[in-house]
Protein backbone atom coordinates (compact mmCIF):
# COMPACT_ATOMS: atom_id res chain seq x y z
CA UNK A 1 0.00 0.00 0.00
CA UNK A 2 2.81 2.41 0.91
CA UNK A 3 4.53 1.77 -2.44
CA UNK A 4 1.27 2.50 -4.31
CA UNK A 5 0.80 5.70 -2.30
CA UNK A 6 4.34 6.78 -3.13
CA UNK A 7 3.81 6.15 -6.83
CA UNK A 8 0.55 8.10 -6.77
CA UNK A 9 2.18 11.03 -4.96
CA UNK A 10 4.97 11.14 -7.54
CA UNK A 11 2.46 11.02 -10.40
CA UNK A 12 0.42 13.76 -8.75
CA UNK A 13 3.57 15.85 -8.40
CA UNK A 14 4.01 15.81 -12.16
CA UNK A 15 0.74 17.73 -12.49
CA UNK A 16 1.67 20.12 -9.68
CA UNK A 17 4.97 21.50 -10.89
CA UNK A 18 3.28 23.94 -13.23
CA UNK A 19 1.39 25.35 -10.25
CA UNK A 20 4.60 25.49 -8.19
CA UNK A 21 6.27 27.38 -11.04
CA UNK A 22 3.44 29.93 -11.19
CA UNK A 23 3.67 30.60 -7.45
CA UNK A 24 7.49 30.79 -7.54
CA UNK A 25 7.41 33.27 -10.41
CA UNK A 26 4.79 35.46 -8.71
CA UNK A 27 6.77 35.51 -5.46
CA UNK A 28 9.96 36.42 -7.39
CA UNK A 29 8.14 39.20 -9.24
CA UNK A 30 7.09 40.85 -5.98
CA UNK A 31 10.59 40.53 -4.51
CA UNK A 32 11.91 42.62 -7.39
CA UNK A 33 11.03 45.59 -5.18
CA UNK A 34 14.48 44.97 -3.68
CA UNK A 35 16.14 47.08 -6.40
CA UNK A 36 13.49 49.81 -6.67
CA UNK A 37 14.62 52.07 -3.84
CA UNK A 38 15.82 54.81 -6.22
CA UNK A 39 12.21 55.87 -6.87
CA UNK A 40 11.89 56.86 -3.20
CA UNK A 41 15.08 58.93 -2.99
CA UNK A 42 13.78 62.28 -4.25
CA UNK A 43 10.39 62.14 -2.45
CA UNK A 44 12.14 61.36 0.85
CA UNK A 45 14.77 64.05 0.35
CA UNK A 46 12.09 66.59 -0.54
CA UNK A 47 10.27 65.74 2.69
CA UNK A 48 13.20 65.61 5.12
CA UNK A 49 16.02 67.50 3.40
CA UNK A 50 18.51 64.65 3.72
CA UNK A 51 21.76 64.63 1.73
CA UNK A 52 22.05 62.11 -1.10
CA UNK A 53 24.67 59.95 0.62
CA UNK A 54 22.42 59.67 3.70
CA UNK A 55 19.41 58.53 1.71
CA UNK A 56 21.39 56.27 -0.63
CA UNK A 57 22.95 54.44 2.33
CA UNK A 58 19.55 52.74 2.72
CA UNK A 59 20.21 50.80 -0.49
CA UNK A 60 23.65 49.75 0.73
CA UNK A 61 21.95 48.30 3.81
CA UNK A 62 19.41 46.55 1.56
CA UNK A 63 22.20 44.81 -0.39
CA UNK A 64 24.09 43.76 2.74
CA UNK A 65 21.09 42.39 4.59
CA UNK A 66 19.70 40.77 1.44
CA UNK A 67 22.95 38.79 1.26
CA UNK A 68 22.72 37.91 4.95
CA UNK A 69 19.17 36.69 4.40
CA UNK A 70 20.34 34.49 1.54
CA UNK A 71 23.29 33.28 3.63
CA UNK A 72 21.20 32.24 6.63
CA UNK A 73 18.12 31.21 4.69
CA UNK A 74 19.39 27.70 4.03
CA UNK A 75 19.51 26.94 7.75
CA UNK A 76 16.02 28.38 8.20
CA UNK A 77 14.69 26.32 5.29
CA UNK A 78 16.26 23.16 6.69
CA UNK A 79 14.44 23.68 9.99
CA UNK A 80 11.00 24.87 8.87
CA UNK A 81 10.75 23.91 5.18
CA UNK A 82 10.66 26.10 2.05
CA UNK A 83 7.08 27.35 2.42
CA UNK A 84 7.46 28.62 5.97
CA UNK A 85 10.87 30.11 5.19
CA UNK A 86 9.36 32.11 2.32
CA UNK A 87 6.45 33.16 4.52
CA UNK A 88 8.74 34.28 7.33
CA UNK A 89 10.78 36.38 4.92
CA UNK A 90 7.58 37.91 3.54
CA UNK A 91 6.39 38.82 7.03
CA UNK A 92 9.71 40.48 7.88
CA UNK A 93 9.73 42.43 4.61
CA UNK A 94 6.11 43.51 5.07
CA UNK A 95 6.89 44.68 8.61
CA UNK A 96 9.91 46.57 7.28
CA UNK A 97 7.99 48.42 4.59
CA UNK A 98 5.19 49.21 7.04
CA UNK A 99 7.74 50.64 9.48
CA UNK A 100 9.33 52.66 6.65
CA UNK A 101 5.94 54.26 5.96
CA UNK A 102 6.15 55.91 9.40
CA UNK A 103 9.65 57.29 8.75
CA UNK A 104 10.47 60.47 10.64
CA UNK A 105 14.25 59.97 10.78
CA UNK A 106 17.01 58.08 8.99
CA UNK A 107 17.31 55.29 11.61
CA UNK A 108 13.67 54.32 11.08
CA UNK A 109 14.16 54.20 7.30
CA UNK A 110 17.40 52.23 7.70
CA UNK A 111 15.76 49.70 10.03
CA UNK A 112 12.54 49.35 8.05
CA UNK A 113 13.52 49.36 4.38
CA UNK A 114 17.24 48.60 4.70
CA UNK A 115 17.49 45.95 7.42
CA UNK A 116 14.07 44.27 7.77
CA UNK A 117 13.15 44.71 4.09
CA UNK A 118 16.54 43.57 2.81
CA UNK A 119 16.83 40.58 5.13
CA UNK A 120 13.23 39.47 4.59
CA UNK A 121 13.56 39.57 0.81
CA UNK A 122 16.88 37.70 0.97
CA UNK A 123 15.34 34.99 3.14
CA UNK A 124 12.35 34.57 0.81
CA UNK A 125 14.41 34.87 -2.37
CA UNK A 126 16.25 31.63 -1.65
CA UNK A 127 13.03 29.59 -1.80
CA UNK A 128 11.79 29.95 -5.43
CA UNK A 129 15.20 29.02 -6.87
CA UNK A 130 15.66 26.08 -4.47
CA UNK A 131 12.23 24.65 -5.24
CA UNK A 132 12.41 25.18 -9.00
CA UNK A 133 15.76 23.41 -9.31
CA UNK A 134 14.23 20.32 -7.67
CA UNK A 135 10.95 20.42 -9.62
CA UNK A 136 12.68 20.94 -12.97
CA UNK A 137 15.82 18.75 -13.04
CA UNK A 138 15.21 18.35 -16.78
CA UNK A 139 15.28 22.14 -17.40
CA UNK A 140 17.26 23.56 -14.51
CA UNK A 141 18.79 26.42 -16.47
CA UNK A 142 15.52 27.55 -18.01
CA UNK A 143 13.63 27.30 -14.71
CA UNK A 144 16.32 29.21 -12.82
CA UNK A 145 16.47 31.81 -15.59
CA UNK A 146 12.72 32.36 -15.40
CA UNK A 147 12.75 32.87 -11.63
CA UNK A 148 15.63 35.34 -11.73
CA UNK A 149 14.16 37.13 -14.75
CA UNK A 150 10.92 37.76 -12.87
CA UNK A 151 12.94 39.25 -10.02
CA UNK A 152 14.41 41.76 -12.48
CA UNK A 153 11.06 42.47 -14.14
CA UNK A 154 9.51 43.09 -10.73
CA UNK A 155 11.83 46.06 -10.31
CA UNK A 156 10.36 47.59 -13.46
CA UNK A 157 6.68 46.69 -13.19
CA UNK A 158 6.18 46.93 -9.42
CA UNK A 159 8.88 49.51 -8.77
CA UNK A 160 9.02 51.97 -11.64
CA UNK A 161 5.42 51.56 -12.79
CA UNK A 162 3.24 50.65 -9.79
CA UNK A 163 5.16 52.27 -6.94
CA UNK A 164 6.22 55.22 -9.10
CA UNK A 165 2.60 55.90 -10.01
CA UNK A 166 1.44 55.55 -6.41
CA UNK A 167 4.07 57.98 -5.15
CA UNK A 168 2.92 60.58 -7.65
CA UNK A 169 -0.72 60.14 -6.66
CA UNK A 170 -0.61 59.40 -2.93
CA UNK A 171 2.93 60.00 -1.65
CA UNK A 172 5.74 57.80 -0.42
CA UNK A 173 4.13 56.80 2.91
CA UNK A 174 1.00 55.30 1.34
CA UNK A 175 3.16 53.60 -1.29
CA UNK A 176 5.24 51.88 1.40
CA UNK A 177 2.01 50.59 3.00
CA UNK A 178 0.70 49.23 -0.30
CA UNK A 179 4.00 47.42 -0.86
CA UNK A 180 3.78 46.00 2.67
CA UNK A 181 0.31 44.67 1.87
CA UNK A 182 1.51 43.06 -1.37
CA UNK A 183 4.34 41.32 0.48
CA UNK A 184 1.96 40.14 3.16
CA UNK A 185 -0.47 38.58 0.68
CA UNK A 186 1.81 37.28 -2.08
CA UNK A 187 5.07 36.39 -0.31
CA UNK A 188 3.97 35.64 3.26
CA UNK A 189 0.69 33.99 2.15
CA UNK A 190 1.49 32.60 -1.29
CA UNK A 191 4.97 31.53 -0.25
CA UNK A 192 3.42 28.86 2.01
CA UNK A 193 2.42 26.99 -1.16
CA UNK A 194 6.03 26.42 -2.20
CA UNK A 195 7.35 22.96 -1.39
CA UNK A 196 9.88 20.40 -2.59
CA UNK A 197 8.75 17.44 -4.74
CA UNK A 198 8.37 14.06 -3.02
CA UNK A 199 11.35 11.68 -2.86
CA UNK A 200 11.85 9.81 -6.11
CA UNK A 201 10.21 12.48 -8.25
CA UNK A 202 11.25 12.42 -11.91
CA UNK A 203 9.45 14.48 -14.59
CA UNK A 204 7.36 12.50 -17.06
CA UNK A 205 9.13 11.33 -20.22
CA UNK A 206 12.57 12.24 -18.88
CA UNK A 207 15.41 9.93 -17.97
CA UNK A 208 18.02 11.54 -15.72
CA UNK A 209 21.66 11.24 -16.82
CA UNK A 210 23.71 8.74 -14.89
CA UNK A 211 24.15 9.94 -11.32
CA UNK A 212 22.03 13.08 -11.66
CA UNK A 213 19.16 11.68 -9.64
CA UNK A 214 21.50 10.96 -6.72
CA UNK A 215 21.08 13.33 -3.79
CA UNK A 216 24.72 14.20 -3.14
CA UNK A 217 26.53 17.29 -2.01
CA UNK A 218 29.21 19.14 -0.07
CA UNK A 219 28.21 20.81 3.15
CA UNK A 220 29.11 24.48 3.47
CA UNK A 221 32.27 23.86 5.53
CA UNK A 222 33.76 21.44 3.02
CA UNK A 223 32.64 23.52 0.06
CA UNK A 224 34.57 26.49 1.44
CA UNK A 225 37.69 24.33 1.63
CA UNK A 226 37.74 23.78 -2.14
CA UNK A 227 39.66 25.95 -4.59
CA UNK A 228 36.67 25.69 -6.94
CA UNK A 229 34.42 27.56 -4.50
CA UNK A 230 36.76 30.54 -4.30
CA UNK A 231 37.31 30.58 -8.05
CA UNK A 232 33.53 30.72 -8.56
CA UNK A 233 33.35 33.68 -6.13
CA UNK A 234 36.22 35.38 -8.00
CA UNK A 235 34.46 34.88 -11.33
CA UNK A 236 31.21 36.32 -10.01
CA UNK A 237 32.99 39.33 -8.55
CA UNK A 238 34.92 40.05 -11.76
CA UNK A 239 31.78 39.98 -13.90
CA UNK A 240 29.29 41.57 -11.52
CA UNK A 241 31.44 44.51 -10.44
CA UNK A 242 31.42 45.96 -13.96
CA UNK A 243 27.67 45.58 -14.30
CA UNK A 244 26.98 47.16 -10.93
CA UNK A 245 29.33 50.05 -11.73
CA UNK A 246 27.54 50.73 -15.02
CA UNK A 247 24.03 50.57 -13.54
CA UNK A 248 25.03 53.29 -11.08
CA UNK A 249 26.74 55.58 -13.61
CA UNK A 250 25.33 54.94 -17.09
CA UNK A 251 23.17 58.08 -17.11
CA UNK A 252 25.90 60.55 -16.07
CA UNK A 253 28.39 58.75 -18.35
CA UNK A 254 26.09 59.16 -21.34
CA UNK A 255 25.43 62.80 -20.44
CA UNK A 256 29.19 63.37 -20.20
CA UNK A 257 29.47 62.20 -23.81
CA UNK A 258 26.89 64.70 -24.99
CA UNK A 259 23.85 62.39 -24.97
CA UNK A 260 20.59 64.08 -23.99
CA UNK A 261 19.06 63.17 -20.64
CA UNK A 262 16.11 61.58 -22.45
CA UNK A 263 18.39 59.31 -24.47
CA UNK A 264 20.50 58.58 -21.39
CA UNK A 265 17.35 57.44 -19.57
CA UNK A 266 16.55 55.27 -22.61
CA UNK A 267 19.96 53.61 -22.25
CA UNK A 268 19.16 52.93 -18.59
CA UNK A 269 15.86 51.36 -19.64
CA UNK A 270 17.65 49.13 -22.17
CA UNK A 271 19.99 48.01 -19.40
CA UNK A 272 17.01 47.09 -17.22
CA UNK A 273 15.36 45.07 -20.01
CA UNK A 274 18.63 43.31 -20.86
CA UNK A 275 19.08 42.53 -17.16
CA UNK A 276 15.78 40.64 -17.26
CA UNK A 277 16.09 38.93 -20.64
CA UNK A 278 19.72 37.94 -20.01
CA UNK A 279 18.76 35.79 -17.03
CA UNK A 280 16.41 33.70 -19.15
CA UNK A 281 18.88 33.59 -22.06
CA UNK A 282 21.80 32.29 -20.02
CA UNK A 283 19.59 29.77 -18.24
CA UNK A 284 18.60 28.40 -21.64
CA UNK A 285 22.20 28.63 -22.89
CA UNK A 286 23.34 26.50 -19.95
CA UNK A 287 20.78 23.79 -20.76
CA UNK A 288 21.81 23.82 -24.42
CA UNK A 289 25.60 24.16 -24.30
CA UNK A 290 26.69 23.48 -20.72
CA UNK A 291 27.86 25.44 -17.72
CA UNK A 292 31.43 26.23 -18.78
CA UNK A 293 30.33 27.50 -22.21
CA UNK A 294 27.74 29.71 -20.50
CA UNK A 295 30.37 31.18 -18.16
CA UNK A 296 32.73 31.94 -21.07
CA UNK A 297 29.95 33.53 -23.11
CA UNK A 298 28.78 35.55 -20.12
CA UNK A 299 32.32 36.85 -19.51
CA UNK A 300 32.64 37.78 -23.19
CA UNK A 301 29.34 39.70 -23.12
CA UNK A 302 30.49 41.77 -20.14
CA UNK A 303 34.00 42.46 -21.47
CA UNK A 304 32.85 43.38 -24.96
CA UNK A 305 30.02 45.50 -23.60
CA UNK A 306 32.29 47.51 -21.31
CA UNK A 307 34.89 48.06 -24.02
CA UNK A 308 32.09 48.96 -26.44
CA UNK A 309 30.90 51.75 -24.15
CA UNK A 310 34.14 53.52 -25.04
CA UNK A 311 35.09 52.35 -28.53
CA UNK A 312 31.77 51.30 -30.11
CA UNK A 313 30.14 54.45 -28.80
CA UNK A 314 32.93 56.52 -30.34
CA UNK A 315 32.41 54.78 -33.70
CA UNK A 316 28.61 54.52 -33.87
CA UNK A 317 27.35 57.13 -31.44
CA UNK A 318 24.16 56.48 -29.47
CA UNK A 319 23.48 53.22 -31.34
CA UNK A 320 26.86 51.91 -30.21
CA UNK A 321 26.04 52.88 -26.63
CA UNK A 322 22.73 50.96 -26.76
CA UNK A 323 24.44 47.83 -28.10
CA UNK A 324 27.12 48.07 -25.42
CA UNK A 325 24.70 48.68 -22.56
CA UNK A 326 22.62 45.72 -23.74
CA UNK A 327 25.70 43.45 -23.64
CA UNK A 328 26.67 44.68 -20.17
CA UNK A 329 23.11 44.18 -18.89
CA UNK A 330 22.92 40.65 -20.24
CA UNK A 331 26.40 39.86 -18.93
CA UNK A 332 25.48 40.97 -15.43
CA UNK A 333 22.14 39.18 -15.66
CA UNK A 334 23.75 35.88 -16.64
CA UNK A 335 25.69 35.65 -13.39
CA UNK A 336 22.45 35.39 -11.39
CA UNK A 337 21.12 32.04 -12.73
CA UNK A 338 24.65 30.76 -13.31
CA UNK A 339 25.53 31.30 -9.64
CA UNK A 340 22.64 29.02 -8.65
CA UNK A 341 23.53 26.45 -11.32
CA UNK A 342 27.20 26.44 -10.26
CA UNK A 343 26.25 25.85 -6.63
CA UNK A 344 23.95 22.98 -7.62
CA UNK A 345 26.12 21.35 -10.31
CA UNK A 346 29.53 21.65 -8.62
CA UNK A 347 28.55 21.11 -4.99
CA UNK A 348 25.36 19.08 -5.25
CA UNK A 349 21.66 19.46 -4.48
CA UNK A 350 21.76 18.06 -0.95
CA UNK A 351 22.96 21.28 0.71
CA UNK A 352 22.08 23.68 -2.10
CA UNK A 353 19.89 26.05 -0.01
CA UNK A 354 22.75 26.56 2.46
CA UNK A 355 25.51 26.76 -0.15
CA UNK A 356 23.80 29.05 -2.65
CA UNK A 357 23.77 31.98 -0.26
CA UNK A 358 27.58 32.12 -0.36
CA UNK A 359 27.48 33.14 -4.03
CA UNK A 360 25.31 36.19 -3.45
CA UNK A 361 28.08 37.75 -1.35
CA UNK A 362 30.61 38.78 -4.06
CA UNK A 363 28.12 40.73 -6.16
CA UNK A 364 25.67 42.10 -3.61
CA UNK A 365 28.14 43.11 -0.90
CA UNK A 366 31.59 43.52 -2.46
CA UNK A 367 30.59 44.35 -6.05
CA UNK A 368 27.50 46.31 -5.02
CA UNK A 369 29.48 48.52 -2.68
CA UNK A 370 32.83 48.75 -4.50
CA UNK A 371 31.66 48.83 -8.13
CA UNK A 372 29.73 52.12 -8.00
CA UNK A 373 32.16 53.55 -5.42
CA UNK A 374 35.29 52.82 -7.47
CA UNK A 375 33.64 54.12 -10.64
CA UNK A 376 32.72 57.35 -8.91
CA UNK A 377 36.17 57.73 -7.33
CA UNK A 378 38.00 57.30 -10.64
CA UNK A 379 35.62 59.76 -12.29
CA UNK A 380 36.36 62.30 -9.55
CA UNK A 381 40.13 61.84 -9.81
CA UNK A 382 40.41 61.81 -13.60
CA UNK A 383 37.41 63.88 -14.66
CA UNK A 384 36.22 61.08 -16.97
CA UNK A 385 34.55 57.66 -16.79
CA UNK A 386 36.84 56.22 -19.50
CA UNK A 387 39.52 54.83 -17.17
CA UNK A 388 36.90 53.41 -14.78
CA UNK A 389 35.07 51.55 -17.55
CA UNK A 390 38.23 50.23 -19.17
CA UNK A 391 39.50 49.11 -15.74
CA UNK A 392 36.27 47.15 -15.26
CA UNK A 393 36.76 45.60 -18.72
CA UNK A 394 40.30 44.56 -17.71
CA UNK A 395 38.95 42.89 -14.55
CA UNK A 396 36.50 40.99 -16.75
CA UNK A 397 39.48 39.39 -18.53
CA UNK A 398 40.42 37.79 -15.20
CA UNK A 399 36.89 36.38 -15.03
CA UNK A 400 37.22 35.01 -18.55
CA UNK A 401 40.44 33.18 -17.60
CA UNK A 402 38.74 31.74 -14.50
CA UNK A 403 35.85 30.50 -16.65
CA UNK A 404 38.29 28.62 -18.88
CA UNK A 405 40.31 26.97 -16.07
CA UNK A 406 37.47 26.20 -13.64
CA UNK A 407 36.87 22.49 -13.02
CA UNK A 408 34.22 20.80 -10.91
CA UNK A 409 35.52 19.20 -7.70
CA UNK A 410 35.18 15.43 -7.21
CA UNK A 411 31.63 14.42 -6.34
CA UNK A 412 31.01 13.17 -2.81
CA UNK A 413 28.31 13.26 -0.13
CA UNK A 414 28.65 14.78 3.33
CA UNK A 415 26.43 13.68 6.16
CA UNK A 416 25.68 17.11 7.58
Amino acid sequence: MSQVATVNSVEQAATNRGFIMAVALLVSLVMGMLYAFSIFILPLENTFGWARHQTAFTFSLVLVFFSLGMLTGGNVMAKVGPGRAASLGGLLAAAGFLLASFTTSLPILYLGYGILGGYGIGLSNLVPTSTMIRWFPDKRGLATGLVTMLLALGTFFLGTKLAGGLIGAYGWAVTFRVIAGVFLVVVAGGGLLLKFPPPGYVPANWTPPAGQAEVWGYNRTNMLKTTCCWLVCLWLLCIQMGGLMVIGHVVPFAAEQGVSLTDAATAMGVYAIANGVGRLFFGWFNDRFGLKAAMVMDSAFMGLGLAGMIYLFAALGFGGLIISVCLVGMGYAGTVPLAALLANSYFGPKFFPKNYGIYTMPGAIIGGLLGPMIGGYIKTQTGSYTIAILSAAAVTVIGLVVAFILKAPPRHTDEA
